[in-house]
C-alpha cells in the first residue's frame, strides 16, 4: 500500500489519460509534480513529436495549472534518439518490424522519469497507461492487464524491469476509458475529448517508408518478389518498406490475394504467399524480461500475445540453455508474426509473466 503525502512524478502528455492520472493522485493526497519529456522529432514538418510537441506541452501545462500542480519540461532528445530512433532504423534494415514504444518505455521514459524523481526526492513515478500492479508480501510487484480490455497496455509495459515497476503507479489501470473521460469532463479538464494518435510519434508525417528512405537512402534497393517455390513474380521497392502479413501496396496481379510471408535480407528478396502461409506454429524470442522472477522450470504452459492489440493464444514455452524462449502454439496458428516485435507471456489471470524480442518464426 502506497503511503499518502508522498511525492509522485507524473509523466504528462496533454492527453486525457495522463491528466486524469495526475488528478486522481492529487485527490488522494499525493504531492504531485507533472513532467513532460522532450523527445527527438524529425525536423522540417509542421507536426513535432506527438508525445511532446509545443502544443502538447502547452496543453499539459494548462491541465497542470487546472489541477494545481507544478509542471516541467525535461530534455530527453539525445537518449531518445540513441535508444529508440537509431535502433528503429536499424531494425527495419535487418528485415524486422520494430515496436518503438516497447523500447522507449524502459530505456528512455522510465529511466528519465526515475532520474528526475531521485533529484526531486520523489518515491514514485506515474503515467496514464492502462495496466494494474500489485505488490506482494515480499515486496515484489506483479504486473496485470488493465481493467479495460480495449485499452490494456500491458504489452508495451512488459519491458519494464522489476526495479522500475516497484516505483511505478498506474492510477487509471482500474478504470475503463469511458470512466476516465467522464472523470475528465466532470472536473472540466481541458482536452477531455482529445483524440488518440496511432502514428509513430517521432516521424513528421507518420510515413515510416519516407522516413527510412530519407535517413539512409543508400541502404534501400529494389529486389525480387518470389513465390514459395523461388520463382520471381515481381519487383519490390526495398525490404524495409514491407512487413510480414502485408497485403496492400504489393502491386502484384494474382488470382488470389498475396501476402508478405518472409523476407531474405541477404538475397534482398521478399517471399509472397497465400494467407494460410502466414500461419506460424513456433516463435523464438531472446532478450527475455521476467517481471517477477526468472523461470526456474525448463517448460511451462501459458498464453502469448505477439502483437499489440492482438489476441493472446495458448502456448507451451521452453527455455533453452542460451536463455531463449521457444514458444509453441498449442491449439491454433497465428497469422503474421513479425521479427522485431515482442512476445508477451500471460497466465490465466492476466498477469504478465515476462516478454522477449521475437527473433525468428517457424511457419506451419
Amino acid at each position: 500500500m502506497i503511503k499518502k503525502k508522498q511525492r509522485v512524478i507524473v509523466g504528462m502528455s496533454g492527453g486525457v489519460d495522463s491528466s486524469v492520472a495526475a488528478l486522481l493522485l492529487k485527490q488522494q493526497g499525493f504531492d504531485v509534480i507533472g513532467v513532460m519529456l522532450k523527445l527527438w522529432a524529425e525536423e522540417g514538418f509542421d507536426r513535432e513529436n506527438q508525445c511532446c510537441s509545443i502544443e502538447a506541452a502547452n496543453q499539459a501545462h494548462r491541465i497542470a495549472t487546472k489541477i494545481d500542480i507544478p509542471f516541467y519540461l525535461l530534455d530527453a532528445v539525445e537518449p531518445f534518439y540513441e535508444s529508440v530512433v537509431q535502433p528503429f532504423i536499424s531494425s527495419y534494415f535487418l528485415g524486422e518490424t520494430p515496436n518503438p514504444c516497447a523500447w522507449c518505455n524502459p530505456l528512455v521514459r522510465w529511466r528519465q522519469l526515475l532520474q528526475y524523481a531521485d533529484a526531486m526526492d520523489a518515491e514514485y513515478v506515474a503515467t496514464g497507461h492502462y495496466v494494474r500492479t500489485i505488490k506482494d508480501e515480499r515486496g515484489i510487484t506483479h504486473l496485470f492487464r488493465g481493467m479495460d480490455p480495449n485499452k490494456d497496455q500491458s504489452y508495451v509495459i512488459s519491458r519494464l524491469s522489476q526495479r522500475q515497476l516497484q516505483r511505478s503507479v498506474f492510477p487509471v489501470g482500474d478504470y475503463f476509458k469511458s470512466q476516465v473521460r467522464k472523470i475528465s469532463a466532470e472536473y472540466h479538464l481541458p482536452y477531455s475529448e482529445k483524440p488518440e494518435s496511432q502514428d509513430i510519434c517521432f516521424i513528421g508525417d507518420g510515413d515510416y517508408r519516407r522516413f527510412l528512405k530519407q535517413m539512409q537512402p543508400q541502404r534501400i534497393s529494389p529486389g525480387k518478389f518470389i513465390d514459395s517455390e523461388g520463382k520471381e513474380i515481381g519487383q519490390h521497392d526495398g525490404i524495409p518498406f514491407y512487413t510480414i502479413g502485408q497485403r496492400k501496396g504489393l502491386k502484384i496481379s494474382a488470382k488470389n490475394p498475396l501476402y508478405v510471408i518472409a523476407k531474405d535480407v541477404i538475397r534482398n528478396e521478399i517471399v509472397l504467399g497465400q494467407k494460410e502461409d502466414l500461419r506460424v506454429k513456433k516463435v523464438v524470442a531472446d532478450d527475455i524480461n521476467w517481471i517477477c522472477n526468472e523461470q526456474t522450470v525448463d517448460s511451462f504452459d501459458c498464453f502469448a500475445q505477439f502483437r499489440y492489440k492482438s489476441k493472446a493464444v495458448p502456448v507451451s514455452v521452453r527455455i533453452t540453455e542460451e536463455k531463449k524462449m521457444i514458444i509453441s502454439l498449442k491449439d491454433d496458428f497465428f497469422d503474421g508474426v513479425a521479427c522485431g516485435q515482442i512476445a508477451v507471456l500471460y497466465d490465466t489471470e492476466g498477469e504478465v509473466i515476462g516478454s522477449g524480442r521475437i527473433l525468428k518464426t517457424e511457419r506451419k
